[in-house]
């Protein structure tokens, strides 16, 4: 609702003062202290241009607004001009979010369709804590754009193809183990053993470069039991997504693009002249773009190769027919099959060459979720596509890079085995256990478990989306599940404490009184969820929400203390602070969901 406030502010603004819609718009703002709900800093530029103060301006101005019903007054305070909001304003407010409920802060439905490919794990082993980073980061942002009105495509690029799974196939063909518990754990240890060999025995590597190619052909026998074992492990990755509430719409198989589409669209990039056939020096036989664009000139040898002298494909160039693809551009597609029914309640989709059609791709966005090392070979795929003539799509291809994460003193490595101990799972377990202790005494059974799993899932997934992408992460149990703020448990506590006047005596009826501080100071957090929710979406920063949680959660605490609802004996106050708690109450759930948090009513 603070979307909708802001044009009418900006309107009367722009009358008042002369300028356009746009820059009425963009000096609104929310002051700090007590200077008003709401202000304008429209009077700095305007002071440049017309040469004259900017407290005569402000004075001026505040003069000749115009007031609507949800404005009090118009005040000049030194520079700015601000806004008190009237208790008819903060009475639609409530109004507002506790008749629209779930759908508070929802943006209008956009065209198009935005695919988030994450998070592309090796199919032989599980997910440790670096990539379950990639993975709440990419869920989360899926879930804001979603909320915000786009058509949100999750894919997850399955490179079944790699030296690490042929790698790991020959282990399970040769080395004479049985899979035993947890098939993407069972694999994971396996690879460290079956790298080790393959790095020192020659015949080793033999076998399994010889088994790469027969994965490549894809007709094999054994070329069909490693894809039933790549399937199987990542339903087994799947089964630790799930525990955090990742959730997949098609995954894309990398032997299948071989397969599919990769013929076409390198045809594609010969025949549109993006990539060229060097005939001499170190890339001689080899098929590379020649990146031309400024932002190339300082990087010595710019040129990556896509297409190796002895005609295979290196990792960059399925990634550039893949992008192709994701756009539209290529006329083969993939045939499509169920690869499983999720706890959402959604069937998630598998590239098969036994499949059906099915409505995926033709994207107007896309958005890879990779590690800042991998800024490069994302330059040159979007460059691609610019040298292409396809600069619309160019601009659409969105690297989301994110830093490391661990915990003290670990780094990880799924060759070298430095994983082990500090897999997802274990991650989520070693939560659950912390988390049980934090739950009050007298919830046991089923409902203590319940809410340890939720609090251990929330505490994690806050704890890696709380924290800017670009910035290192150094996770800490203290913080990720402590009571006292900055974490998921603290904001889930004062869901919980709002739930648990509703329960006691409904949602109220809000009404158009006067307001206590503490109840301004809240409804003015509820009222910026909309605005805060476009401006994550439009940054693909799901931590402005994390942020947005915290205060919220604050504000109501504060509320809570010195408002109080049950005891009041004015019924028309009661009901009205009935109603501001369960905005509140509405808000934080909402807030929480778009972050893949279980919003409990008890802990």
């Amino acid at each position: 609702m603070f979307l909708l406030l802001k044009e009418k502010l900006a309107s009367a603004i722009a009358d008042a003062a002369g300028v356009s819609l746009e820059e009425a718009e963009r000096s609104i703002e929310m002051p700090k202290g007590q200077f008003g709900d709401v202000a304008s800093s429209i009077c700095f530029s305007l002071a440049k241009r017309e040469k004259k103060s900017p407290v005569e301006l402000a004075r001026n101005i505040a003069g000749k607004i115009r007031l609507t019903n949800w404005v009090e007054y118009a005040k000049a305070e030194g520079p700015y001009v601000n806004f008190l909001l009237s208790p008819a304003y903060y009475n639609e407010l409530v109004s507002e979010v506790n008749g629209k409920k779930s759908e508070f802060g929802k943006g209008k439905k956009k065209k198009g369709r935005t695919i988030i490919e994450f998070p592309s794990v090796n199919p032989n082993k599980p997910w440790h804590i670096g990539h379950l980073r990639n993975a709440i980061l990419g869920d989360s942002v899926a879930r804001v754009l979603e909320f915000s009105g786009e058509n949100v495509e999750r894919t997850d690029y399955i490179d079944d193809l790699g030296l690490q799974v042929a790698q790991s196939f020959w282990g399970y063909l040769t080395m004479g183990k049985k899979p035993a518990g947890k098939l993407d754990l069972w694999l994971g240890e396996e690879y460290v053993e079956a790298s080790k060999r393959f790095e020192a025995d020659e015949k080793v590597q033999g076998e399994v470069r010889a088994l790469l190619k027969e994965m490549e052909k894809g007709e094999s026998k054994n070329a069909k039991a490693c894809r039933k074992l790549v399937e199987d492990c990542v339903a087994a990755q799947y089964e630790t997504a799930f525990k955090f509430s990742i959730y997949h719409d098609v995954l894309i198989f990398e032997s299948d693009i071989v397969k599919t589409i990769f013929a076409e669209g390198l045809a594609m990039l010969k025949k549109n002249g993006a990539i060229v056939h060097e005939t001499e020096g170190k890339n001689k036989g080899c098929w590379v773009p020649k990146m031309t664009s400024p932002e190339f000139a300082s990087i010595e040898a710019p040129d990556k190769i896509l297409i190796r002298s002895d005609g295979t494909a290196t990792f960059t160039g399925k990634d550039v027919i893949f992008q192709l693809w994701m756009f539209g551009f290529l006329k083969d597609d993939f045939g499509y099959a169920k690869f499983m029914h999720q706890p959402n309640a959604h069937d998630c989709h598998m590239s098969s060459p036994e499949g059906k059609p099915h409505d995926f791709g033709k994207a107007s966005r896309v958005v890879n979720v990779i590690g800042m090392e991998q800024a490069y070979p994302q330059k040159v795929i979007r460059e691609i596509l610019s040298n292409m003539g396809y600069k619309k799509e160019a601009e659409s291809s969105v690297h989301l890079a994110y830093e490391h994460v661990g915990l003290a003193d670990a780094k990880f490595s799924g060759r070298q085995g430095t994983w082990i101990g500090y897999t997802a799972d274990e991650l989520y377990l070693e939560g659950m256990k912390r988390a049980e202790v934090k739950i009050k005494p007298e919830i046991n059974g089923a409902e203590r478990g319940a809410i340890a799993t939720a609090i251990a899932s929330a505490g994690i997934r806050f704890a890696f989306v709380k924290t800017t992408p670009e910035k290192k992460i150094v996770f800490n149990w203290d913080i990720a599940l402590s009571l006292e703020g900055d974490s998921a448990p603290y904001v889930i506590y004062a869901h919980a404490r709002a739930h648990k006047i509703f329960a006691k005596a409904g949602e109220g009826k809000a009404a158009p009184l006067q307001l206590e501080q503490a109840e301004k100071e809240l409804l003015k957090k509820v009222m910026v969820f909309d605005y805060v929710v476009a401006e994550a979406a439009r940054q693909m920063r799901p931590h402005l929400v994390a942020e947005y949680c915290l205060d919220l959660a604050t504000l109501y605490n504060k509320f809570y203390n010195v408002c109080p609802v049950i005891a009041l004996e004015d019924e028309k106050t009661k009901a009205n602070r009935l109603a501001i708690n369960f905005a509140a109450l509405t808000v934080m759930k909402n807030a929480l969901n778009l972050l893949g948090i279980e919003a409990l009513e008890t802990m």
